[in-house]
């Protein structure tokens, strides 16, 4: 999966988005962004930015504030499975269609993996854009994790990275950005 660009449109990317060039730390993981898909064995989470036509989707929960759906994969389960439940699990969406496009390349300085099946220390979170439409509440699915959804918004791409941008999550806010132009690229 993922997108072929030519090294021009790379280049372009590369630049609107320098954001990504920078490491990108959350509790106790570095990472940093990569243009291409992980393989299955060092993935250990996916994260998706959500579209319904030409809006993005954002999620709000107790524990992370504003973010994407995404979470761990379970063991044995693969990532078109893992899309499928964690879009269900995070904003009650069912998913039409996606792609990924690239990875936060990550490490942590946790002594012991986060599970015992995921890759550790090292590892991807394997992140895209997805299709998708609102069925209803937030679902429990087996997840992993059980997180506090306050909010969901759908908003127009520009209003949604501003959201981010505001509330001190920019590296997300050009990702939200990236999924829309990659997902423009693809449609045509």
């Amino acid at each position: 999966m993922g997108i072929d660009l030519s090294t021009d449109a790379r280049a372009s990317l590369r630049s609107s988005f320098a954001i990504l060039d920078t490491p990108y730390v959350w509790r106790h993981v570095t990472s940093r962004f990569k243009g291409e898909v992980p393989s299955r064995e060092r993935t250990s989470h996916v994260h998706v930015v959500p579209f319904i036509g030409d809006r993005a989707v954002l999620l709000r929960t107790e524990e992370d504030g504003w973010s994407t759906p995404g979470g761990t994969l379970l063991e044995g389960e693969g990532i078109d499975a893992a899309v499928t439940r964690e879009v269900a699990e995070a904003i009650g969406g069912r998913t039409e269609r996606f792609e990924l496009f690239g990875q936060w390349d990550s490490s942590t300085t946790q002594e012991n993996a986060y599970r015992p099946w995921l890759p550790h220390p090292r590892f991807a979170l394997a992140l895209g854009w997805a299709d998708v439409v609102i069925t209803g509440p937030p679902e429990k699915l087996g997840g992993v994790e059980d997180k506090t959804v306050l909010e969901i918004a759908i908003l127009p791409i520009e209003r949604a990275a501003d959201r981010l941008t505001a509330n001190d999550r920019p590296h997300l806010a050009a990702l939200y950005s990236l999924a829309h132009q990659i997902r423009r690229a693809s449609a045509r």
